[in-house]
């Protein structure tokens, strides 16, 4: 979710004080994908979690952590194309301490494309203020030779407890460089209508020590000026597990 719109509303409600990620960012739910448009496999569902730990956690070009570390533990269901995820982090804003998500959709090839159809669900304890946000996705991914690319579309009808829409824009892609590593980047728009909107990049590399075990590193930085030091330019690094 977005630090910078809840204080805004915790401010204007009370006179007081994203989402992902990877770095954590909130386009990466690539396992699910991944699990969803694999070969069959010999079970009806495959079941997946992972464990990851960051030096911060991004949504869209903000941090959610006040720039501190993260963990997160994430379990992912996919059987025939449909795919079904949850996960829970630490967060650090407005009195809150924990996030949890969910998501669930379909992945249905066309050609040599993919169209991934779903939603989002995240979801806070101990908030002051209903900030839970339900988003719906809509996903076109391809490859062009060795290069992977993707275009997604997220939207909600009330962002985070604004009673605004919300329409977050994204292309990014993933080219390897060797077997085992990758160059990833992605640039993305926020808009909140009636309220504000900002533009948010990332590029970085992601190492694959072992089946199941990546290593990431990303530069993210956004032109979100009121998010202050939360949305400026840094490195972030993460290490994650996936059983």
């Amino acid at each position: 979710m977005t630090v910078r719109f809840v204080n805004n509303v915790l401010l204007a409600a009370a006179l007081c004080a994203f989402a992902a990620p990877i770095t954590v960012f909130a386009d990466e739910i690539p396992a699910v994908v991944r699990a969803a448009t694999a070969k069959p496999a010999p079970a009806a569902i495959s079941v997946s979690a992972t464990l990851t730990g960051a030096t911060d956690y991004i949504f869209r070009g903000i941090s959610q952590t006040n720039q501190n570390p993260a963990v997160f533990a994430q379990v992912d269901l996919a059987s025939h194309g449909f795919y079904l995820g949850g996960r829970t982090e630490n967060v650090k804003f407005a009195g809150i301490r924990q996030e949890y998500d969910g998501w669930g959709g379909y992945v249905l090839p066309i050609g040599p494309l993919k169209l991934d159809v779903g939603f989002l669900r995240y979801g806070y304890t101990n908030a002051v203020h209903d900030t839970d946000t339900l988003e719906g996705k809509a996903a076109l991914s391809g490859n062009l030779g060795k290069l992977n690319a993707h275009v997604a579309g997220y939207f909600t009808g009330n962002y985070f407890g604004s009673h605004h829409g919300g329409e977050y824009y994204e292309v990014g892609a993933t080219y390897p460089l060797l077997p085992k590593l990758s160059v990833v980047g992605a640039f993305g728009h926020q808009n909140v209508d009636h309220d504000f909107h900002y533009d948010t990049w990332n590029l970085g590399l992601g190492y694959a020590l072992r089946k199941g075990m990546l290593l990431s590193a990303r530069y993210v930085d956004s032109n979100d000026t009121a998010a202050g030091t939360l949305g400026r330019a840094r490195a972030v690094g993460s290490f994650a597990i996936t059983f």
